[in-house]
Parts: structure tokens; C-alpha cells; sequence
């Protein structure tokens, strides 16, 4: 609980460090209208945060998540938000429902604090190997999230990854690669053209079960680096 609570304390300092930081696409360049693109992919794309082996027919997860996003173009930032921004923070909320045959179904409602943005997403899991005591747990992951709450802006991403876990007691190191795809419309009213992109995800973490189940994990992508910590219960 006191996890927990650290969680949303940090939260609520993100919420105030980053006060009024709405995005607003009309009257940027075309160029910072890329640039910010990219970097909202590796602030939006799904993020694991668990190891690679299938929760099993019965099993079921629910998460709180709370990360922060160093960017990389800290000039479309400040032109979209009329503020100087080097890091973007934000939370998430996950629940996940195992399936036969190795399959999990999951989805996520999250929201960037200060800003307009938000999100939701869909993933489904396939685990190769579910792991045991001498084999790694393989999985393989689609996922997709969609953006609201930007005027004149259509954004989404799609992401393909596959990763590797291999338990260690209650400690579970993972790692994996995936590609981002990412597609960025822009109202015609904004003069802008569409922006569509494809980057390479690198991730690694570990979960580890103190009464909660907890994660920490971190992105490379299109130069961002992400940092994501999770706090969940589930059977």
C-alpha cells in the first residue's frame, strides 16, 4: 500500500510540474509537427511492463502505471505547448485477462498529466513458450493505442514485439524488440500534411513479486528514452 501510495504521490508532483501543457498542432511547422510526432509515439506506444509467459485461463492482472518520457525534440514540445519540456510523465491504468492456448487479451486507459492528451489501447499476446524451470518464456505482442483530446489531430500507433523472460524466484528479468508504427493526420484547416513512421522499440525490465506485483522497465525509442514503473495485484 505504501508503494502504492509513493506511486501517486510522484503522480500528483507530475501533475503540478507540468500544469497547462496542452498540445495544439494548428500553427506549428511541418517539421515540428513531425518531430513531435515521433516523440508522442514513444510517450503512447503499449508498454510491457510483465514478463513474457501467459497469465493461463484463469489468470488476470490489473495495473497501475506510472512513467516518464525524455524527449527528443525539445523545440516541437515547446512550440506545440507554448512551454519548455524535456521530460513528458504519465500513468496508465492495465487489465489483462488470460486465454486458452497460451493467449492474453489486455487494454489501457491513460493520460499524459497537465496536458490534453488522452489515450486507449488493445493488446493480445501469444507465449511460444510459456517457461519453466530450465526454459525461458518467449511471447509474441500486438498492440495499439489511439490518441483523443488534441484538436486537429488523428494519431495512433501499432506495434509488433517479441521478448523473453526467464524466472528467477520472485524476480523476473525480461527483454525484448519490437517496431512502432506510428500514423499522425492533421486536420486540412492546419495546413499540414499527414506524418507516418516506423521505429525500432528496445525494452527491458523486471517484475517482481513483494505482495504486489511490481515492474520496472525501459524504452529506446526513436531516441526517447522511457521509464515505467508498475504497480499490480492479480491472480
Amino acid at each position: 500500500m505504501r508503494r502504492i501510495l509513493l506511486a501517486l504521490g510522484l503522480l500528483a508532483l507530475a501533475v503540478s510540474a507540468h500544469a497547462n501543457n496542452n498540445i495544439t498542432v494548428s500553427g506549428l511547422s511541418q517539421t515540428d509537427f513531425n518531430d513531435l510526432s515521433t516523440d508522442l509515439s514513444a510517450v503512447t506506444s503499449y508498454k510491457q511492463v510483465e514478463g513474457s509467459s501467459s497469465l493461463g485461463l484463469a489468470g488476470f492482472d490489473f495495473g497501475l502505471n506510472v512513467g516518464d518520457t525524455q524527449v527528443n525534440h525539445k523545440t516541437a514540445w515547446a512550440a506545440a505547448t507554448g512551454s519548455s519540456v524535456s521530460n513528458v510523465p504519465f500513468w496508465n491504468l492495465t487489465v489483462s485477462k488470460g486465454l486458452p492456448f497460451g493467449f492474453d487479451i489486455g487494454g489501457e486507459y491513460s493520460a499524459l498529466p497537465g496536458s490534453n492528451v488522452k489515450l486507449y489501447g488493445l493488446e493480445g499476446r501469444y507465449a511460444i513458450l510459456d517457461g519453466g524451470v530450465a526454459e525461458p518464456a518467449v511471447s509474441l505482442r500486438l498492440a495499439y493505442n489511439h490518441i483523443t483530446g488534441v484538436d486537429n489531430l488523428s494519431y495512433s500507433t501499432h506495434s509488433l514485439d517479441v521478448s523473453v523472460s526467464k524466472g528467477i524466484g520472485p524476480i523476473t528479468p525480461y527483454a525484448g524488440v519490437g517496431e512502432v508504427w506510428l500514423s499522425s493526420t492533421p486536420d486540412a484547416s492546419t495546413g499540414l500534411t499527414s506524418f507516418s513512421q516506423s521505429n525500432t522499440d528496445f525494452f527491458a525490465g523486471f517484475t517482481f513479486e513483494l505482495g504486489v506485483h511490481m515492474a520496472l522497465q525501459y524504452d529506446h525509442l526513436a531516441g526517447n528514452s522511457t521509464y515505467t514503473v508498475k504497480f499490480g495485484f492479480g491472480f
